[in-house]
């Protein structure tokens, strides 16, 4: 199609700058830079479906290891992500990790189903460095992703979830259109791959939401927080997950507190260090 690729000619031609921007950007979204301004070391580690997973971990080794899973279109060196590991590796051992289809991972995105995998794998990764405790802390995305992996393979000590929706589909906020429109059309995907670093897969196993799982988890304590301000998920979602949640659980309805890292402050990561020291104190022996 010589029509379409005179086209394309002219689009570079015209925009250069943009175009060094867009790759700029894409070379952060794969993690290419690595960010962080306390100890670390870099780790690799497979999903149980063969997908090789890039992790970083932080911090001293301590008895009680945090995995944390971010959300859609992030990366573990993401600066606020970067601000949440940083700052609960002055308490805990940290593994932070690209989810397939993010950053330096490889695989595809599916919306959380398959990411339950990923953040088992990275559980399971902790585990073998010897912990004694290991909690996951996930947003958004990455919120639907520790809630399924908690329900389904109950190997972790505790389990946070930030901003997390509990239903599929039940929001119609401008963002969640957005968000589905990068998904289902062919155009978004593209955008999404070329300008985040994010590789979609439209397959999708119709899995049971988060409010339909969360049960299985208890005994194992459950953190739901969310914030007032979401502009993704109405706050109703993290009360319906709270409800549906078994004890030992605690919501957290945060004022001024946007969707997941909107609101990835140094003192609310103060909070969260303080949160998930209660939370492993009420965790069942193992």
């Amino acid at each position: 199609m010589p029509h379409r690729r005179r086209a394309q000619r002219r689009w570079r031609g015209r925009n250069p700058a943009l175009r060094w921007d867009l790759q700029k950007l894409a070379l952060r979204a794969r993690g290419a830079r690595d960010a962080y301004d306390v100890a670390h070391s870099q780790f690799w580690c497979d999903a149980e479906d063969g997908v090789r997973l890039a992790g970083t971990r932080l911090g001293a080794d301590r008895d009680t290891a945090i995995v944390i899973a971010h959300g859609f279109m992030a990366y573990r060196t993401k600066p606020r992500w970067r601000v949440l590991a940083e700052g609960l590796a002055a308490r805990f051992t940290v593994y932070t990790f690209d989810m397939r289809g993010h950053g330096q991972s490889a695989g595809a995105c599916t919306g959380g189903e398959k990411e339950v995998k990923d953040v088992h794998a990275v559980v399971a990764y902790a585990r073998s460095r010897g912990h004694a405790r290991v909690v996951t802390v996930g947003g958004s995305l990455g919120g639907i992703a520790v809630i399924g992996e908690a329900a389904e393979y109950r190997d972790v000590d505790a389990m946070i979830a930030i901003s997390s929706p509990a239903l599929w589909a039940s929001s119609d906020s401008k963002m969640v259109k957005r968000m589905t429109w990068l998904f289902t059309s062919p155009v978004g995907r593209a955008l999404a791959r070329r300008v985040m670093g994010t590789t979609i897969n439209l397959e999708w196993g119709n899995p049971l939401p988060p409010a339909d799982i969360i049960g299985r988890i208890a005994p194992i304590p459950v953190l739901i927080i969310h914030g007032e301000d979401d502009h993704f998920f109405p706050a109703t979602d993290a009360e319906l997950l709270y409800g549906r949640a078994g004890e030992p659980k605690r919501l957290l309805i945060l004022p001024q507190f946007g969707h997941a890292e909107d609101g990835f402050t140094p003192a609310f990561v103060e909070q969260l260090a303080d949160e998930v020291e209660a939370l492993v104190t009420a965790a069942p022996s193992r």
